[in-house]
């Protein structure tokens, strides 16, 4: 467990403000839950046990603390002969199987701090308080929305969807991509695996019962720039520039399925994008001739905390403390994960593109950063980082005239496929030398862009909230630097039946192109 610093003064804004502690520390706990959900597009398919929503909301356990297990307790359908007109009863009932699963819940806490010299020199109305919230409320429902995301991404079992009747990731090549049809032959999958309709719209004063897949921008293009989506918003629509939806944009419900759009916008030094579709940015370039400790993807050049990396493969993700190491079944599970070799695609501002691997664990990708271990290049006779290679995952550069020359010396940026053997598409202009402000995408040995999305019905998952949030504060250097933030009890996972399958949701496993950043994807 990490020290604190020995001279940290710790306090609560409660102690500060003796007039009325419990008012401002309930005011504070509403306007930050308030402003979380405002960014978390999960908290409005939120309700109670028996609400037919898809997240399952528990906050009736005031008296749980940081570590405990929420259980919930789920059970089948019955099943059984039952008997008809005369026939005996006893020995025919029916029964039921049940089965307990729990949800740990864990401490959250974040914090700013600011000295008073930029407090005096802020926008005015504040207050360390308001600023903080103002910036915490909407990190910390980015937080709970992400967390969820990985979670169903990452702990379903048995109740992944490929497209085109691939079974693995690694199958997926570049005519895998999410499609109108593949939506409407997932569906009664999903209902296989017990996937059951939620109330999305009231029409007439009836509800209206339809599952609802949830895309992330990235992969929605393929979606709305396919031929038989366009025909049907174009006969099916509106005839008006703001109605119909080829021109206002709006998502039409495709086959009885909703589809939800989730918009993300890339902040500033700081996670980028979604972890349903993750990328990130390369602070500090490197390529194939730099050191081997040179070839790391990292997002910043001196931030060695924030989790730039925690979306891309092989990092051992935690929903709460200590689960990596909490049972056998844990541990297995992140076992697979750091095990396994992963890819990813380097694209150069100046659109050239090239191939890197990994391996998981915190030697490999450890959330902040990612050690390479493997780069594609053509010819590698010098390159000093020993990690060049001319066959990477399914693709081969030999013979290319792309990349660093025999001598080591100098690279050459150039179309791929010159080589008798290559599969380097000609199309792209390959390299082995990468630029800060390189975008960094992952992706499979076939080199298609791992994308989810996700088909969500009722009891997809739980969340449990536990008590109030609270604010906290922290005061250095005589006062002259003056933090707060705030700390938080909650837990997610998602609903297992009692065959031990998660259930409720699907995960729709398929290839995708970021828009502006495509790359090369092996078709077979």
């Amino acid at each position: 467990m990490s020290a604190y610093h020995a001279e940290s003064v710790v306090s609560t804004l409660a102690a500060a403000v003796a007039a009325d502690p419990s008012v401002v520390a309930k005011v504070y706990s509403q306007q930050l839950r308030k402003g979380a959900r405002s960014v978390d597009d999960f908290a409005m398919f939120e309700g109670g046990e028996g609400s037919g929503k898809p997240f399952i909301v528990r906050k009736d356990i005031a008296s749980a603390h940081a570590g405990d297990e929420v259980k919930f307790t789920v059970m089948s359908q019955p099943r059984g002969p039952g008997a008809r007109g005369e026939q005996p009863l006893r020995g025919n009932e029916s029964s039921v199987d049940f089965k307990t699963f729990g949800c740990v819940v864990d401490f959250w806490r974040d914090a700013f701090k600011f000295t008073k010299k930029q407090l005096k020199f802020m926008a005015g109305g504040g207050g360390v308080k308001s600023a903080v919230l103002l910036a915490l409320r909407e990190k910390l429902g980015r937080r709970r929305m992400n967390d969820m995301k990985m979670a169903l991404k990452l702990q379903g079992v048995g109740n992944t969807i490929y497209p085109n009747a691939r079974k693995t990731l690694a199958s997926l090549n570049a005519l895998d991509t999410l499609t109108p049809s593949g939506i409407t032959n997932a569906i009664p999958q999903w209902r296989r695996l017990g996937g059951r309709s939620i109330v999305v719209t009231s029409k007439h004063g009836s509800p209206v019962y339809k599952p609802m897949v949830y895309i992330p921008d990235a992969a929605i293009a393929s979606i709305k720039n396919s031929s038989s989506y366009e025909q049907a918003a174009l006969h099916g629509g509106a005839r008006s520039n703001e109605e119909n939806p080829l021109f206002s944009g709006k998502l039409l419900d495709w086959n009885g399925v909703g589809l939800f759009e989730h918009a993300s916008v890339d902040p500033e030094n700081d996670q980028c994008a979604d972890p349903l579709a993750p990328r990130a940015m390369l602070s500090t370039g490197f390529g194939v001739d730099s050191s081997s400790v040179a070839c790391v993807l990292k997002s910043h050049a001196t931030d060695t905390k924030t989790p730039y990396m925690a979306w891309m493969g092989g990092y051992a993700y935690e929903w709460y403390e200590g689960q990596t190491t909490k049972d056998a079944t844990w541990i297995a599970f992140y076992a697979a994960i750091t095990s396994a070799t992963y890819y990813g695609w380097i694209i150069n501002p100046d659109g050239s593109v090239g191939l890197v691997s990994w391996t998981g664990g915190t030697e490999g990708n450890n959330g902040n950063q990612i050690k390479v271990t493997a780069i594609l290049n053509p010819d590698n006779t010098n390159d000093n980082s020993g990690l060049g290679v001319s066959t990477l995952g399914n693709f081969i550069a030999t013979g290319d005239t792309w990349g660093l020359n025999s001598l080591g010396t100098a690279y050459t940026r150039a179309a791929g496929g010159a080589g008798g053997t290559s599969n380097c598409s000609p199309d792209f202009v390959w390299t082995s030398e990468f630029d800060a402000g390189a975008y960094i995408i992952p992706c499979n040995a076939n080199g298609a862009v791992d994308m989810c999305s996700l088909i969500l019905g009722q009891d997809t998952a739980v969340r449990a909230y536990v008590g109030d949030d609270l604010l906290v504060g922290d005061k250095d250097d005589y006062s002259f630097v003056d933090g707060g933030g705030y700390e938080t009890i909650f837990g997610q996972a998602p609903c297992i039946r009692t065959d031990g399958k998660t259930s409720g949701y699907s995960v729709l496993r398929h290839a995708g192109q970021h828009p502006g950043l495509e790359v090369p994807t092996l078709s077979a």
